[in-house]
Protein backbone atom coordinates (compact mmCIF):
# COMPACT_ATOMS: atom_id res chain seq x y z
CA UNK A 1 0.00 0.00 0.00
CA UNK A 2 2.47 2.07 1.05
CA UNK A 3 4.63 1.57 -2.27
CA UNK A 4 1.49 2.28 -4.14
CA UNK A 5 0.97 5.40 -2.61
CA UNK A 6 4.70 6.48 -3.15
CA UNK A 7 4.47 6.00 -6.94
CA UNK A 8 1.26 7.56 -7.49
CA UNK A 9 2.66 10.46 -5.71
CA UNK A 10 6.04 10.43 -7.45
CA UNK A 11 4.17 10.43 -10.88
CA UNK A 12 1.77 13.47 -9.87
CA UNK A 13 5.36 15.08 -8.91
CA UNK A 14 7.14 14.12 -12.32
CA UNK A 15 3.85 15.57 -14.21
CA UNK A 16 3.68 18.58 -12.39
CA UNK A 17 7.21 19.67 -13.23
CA UNK A 18 6.55 18.52 -16.81
CA UNK A 19 8.28 15.46 -16.52
CA UNK A 20 12.18 16.97 -16.59
CA UNK A 21 13.92 19.91 -17.75
CA UNK A 22 13.35 20.70 -22.20
CA UNK A 23 16.26 20.30 -23.85
CA UNK A 24 18.46 23.02 -24.08
CA UNK A 25 19.76 24.71 -27.94
CA UNK A 26 22.86 24.37 -28.59
CA UNK A 27 23.73 27.98 -29.32
CA UNK A 28 26.03 28.73 -32.58
CA UNK A 29 27.27 32.60 -32.86
CA UNK A 30 27.84 33.55 -36.91
CA UNK A 31 28.35 36.99 -38.04
CA UNK A 32 30.12 38.49 -41.44
CA UNK A 33 33.59 39.80 -41.77
CA UNK A 34 33.01 43.29 -41.65
CA UNK A 35 31.88 44.56 -44.71
CA UNK A 36 33.12 41.51 -46.41
CA UNK A 37 30.85 39.27 -47.83
CA UNK A 38 32.05 36.03 -45.39
CA UNK A 39 31.08 34.37 -42.65
CA UNK A 40 33.06 34.66 -39.49
CA UNK A 41 31.85 30.66 -39.15
CA UNK A 42 32.40 28.56 -41.72
CA UNK A 43 31.82 25.49 -40.05
CA UNK A 44 30.09 24.35 -36.84
CA UNK A 45 28.90 20.56 -35.53
CA UNK A 46 26.06 19.54 -34.06
CA UNK A 47 24.15 16.28 -32.52
CA UNK A 48 21.44 14.99 -35.22
CA UNK A 49 17.83 15.98 -33.96
CA UNK A 50 19.30 18.51 -31.49
CA UNK A 51 17.42 21.42 -31.07
CA UNK A 52 20.03 24.60 -32.74
CA UNK A 53 19.79 28.06 -32.06
CA UNK A 54 21.61 30.14 -34.77
CA UNK A 55 22.61 34.10 -33.60
CA UNK A 56 23.47 36.02 -36.93
CA UNK A 57 25.31 39.08 -36.25
CA UNK A 58 25.33 41.56 -39.78
CA UNK A 59 28.63 43.17 -38.55
CA UNK A 60 28.77 45.40 -41.50
CA UNK A 61 29.88 48.77 -40.60
CA UNK A 62 26.59 51.38 -40.14
CA UNK A 63 28.86 53.47 -42.58
CA UNK A 64 29.77 51.26 -45.55
CA UNK A 65 28.07 52.48 -48.80
CA UNK A 66 25.57 51.26 -50.02
CA UNK A 67 23.15 47.94 -49.13
CA UNK A 68 24.89 44.89 -47.17
CA UNK A 69 22.15 42.47 -45.73
CA UNK A 70 22.84 39.17 -44.70
CA UNK A 71 20.40 36.07 -43.80
CA UNK A 72 21.29 32.26 -43.36
CA UNK A 73 19.40 29.23 -45.91
CA UNK A 74 20.83 25.97 -44.70
CA UNK A 75 19.71 23.19 -47.28
CA UNK A 76 18.77 19.78 -46.67
CA UNK A 77 20.41 18.67 -50.30
CA UNK A 78 23.22 20.84 -51.74
CA UNK A 79 21.88 20.13 -54.77
CA UNK A 80 18.86 22.34 -54.33
CA UNK A 81 20.87 25.37 -53.70
CA UNK A 82 21.77 26.79 -57.48
CA UNK A 83 17.77 26.97 -57.96
CA UNK A 84 17.08 28.28 -54.00
CA UNK A 85 19.70 31.22 -54.30
CA UNK A 86 18.34 32.17 -57.97
CA UNK A 87 14.64 32.63 -56.69
CA UNK A 88 15.95 34.31 -53.77
CA UNK A 89 18.12 36.70 -55.56
CA UNK A 90 15.08 37.23 -57.78
CA UNK A 91 13.71 38.28 -54.77
CA UNK A 92 15.93 40.72 -53.35
CA UNK A 93 17.21 38.04 -51.17
CA UNK A 94 14.09 36.42 -49.41
CA UNK A 95 14.13 32.57 -50.18
CA UNK A 96 10.68 31.02 -50.69
CA UNK A 97 9.73 28.70 -48.18
CA UNK A 98 10.67 24.87 -50.12
CA UNK A 99 10.66 21.86 -48.91
CA UNK A 100 14.90 21.05 -49.44
CA UNK A 101 15.55 23.96 -46.86
CA UNK A 102 15.98 22.87 -43.58
CA UNK A 103 15.72 26.39 -42.05
CA UNK A 104 16.14 30.27 -43.19
CA UNK A 105 16.28 33.19 -41.47
CA UNK A 106 15.06 36.73 -42.57
CA UNK A 107 17.76 39.43 -44.08
CA UNK A 108 19.28 41.41 -41.53
CA UNK A 109 20.33 44.82 -42.20
CA UNK A 110 23.56 46.35 -40.90
CA UNK A 111 24.81 45.79 -37.23
CA UNK A 112 21.51 44.04 -36.84
CA UNK A 113 21.14 40.94 -35.49
CA UNK A 114 18.50 37.49 -36.05
CA UNK A 115 17.97 34.53 -34.16
CA UNK A 116 17.39 31.04 -36.23
CA UNK A 117 15.84 28.12 -34.28
CA UNK A 118 15.32 24.21 -35.91
CA UNK A 119 16.20 21.08 -35.25
CA UNK A 120 18.64 19.71 -36.38
CA UNK A 121 18.44 16.74 -39.44
CA UNK A 122 18.98 13.17 -37.80
CA UNK A 123 20.94 12.00 -40.61
CA UNK A 124 24.43 12.37 -39.95
CA UNK A 125 26.40 14.47 -42.74
CA UNK A 126 27.43 17.88 -44.37
CA UNK A 127 24.88 20.83 -44.73
CA UNK A 128 25.47 23.62 -46.68
CA UNK A 129 24.71 27.11 -45.53
CA UNK A 130 24.74 30.44 -47.83
CA UNK A 131 23.60 34.15 -47.66
CA UNK A 132 20.92 34.30 -50.42
CA UNK A 133 21.28 37.83 -50.69
CA UNK A 134 22.03 39.26 -54.32
CA UNK A 135 25.60 37.83 -55.48
CA UNK A 136 26.90 36.81 -51.50
CA UNK A 137 26.45 32.80 -52.01
CA UNK A 138 29.39 32.33 -54.08
CA UNK A 139 31.76 33.95 -50.75
CA UNK A 140 29.62 33.81 -48.44
CA UNK A 141 29.15 29.89 -47.36
CA UNK A 142 29.88 27.15 -44.65
CA UNK A 143 28.75 24.13 -43.65
CA UNK A 144 26.59 22.81 -40.78
CA UNK A 145 28.00 19.16 -39.64
CA UNK A 146 25.21 16.93 -38.30
CA UNK A 147 26.48 13.97 -36.17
Amino acid sequence: MYNKLLLTLSIFIFIACGGGSAQEAQVVNIGSLGSEMKYDVEEFTVKAGSKVKIVLKNNTPLDFMGEMQHNIVIFKDESAAPQIIQLAEGNGGDPYPDGRIIAFSELVDKQGETILEFNAPKKPGKYLYVCTYIAHAGSMRGYMIVE
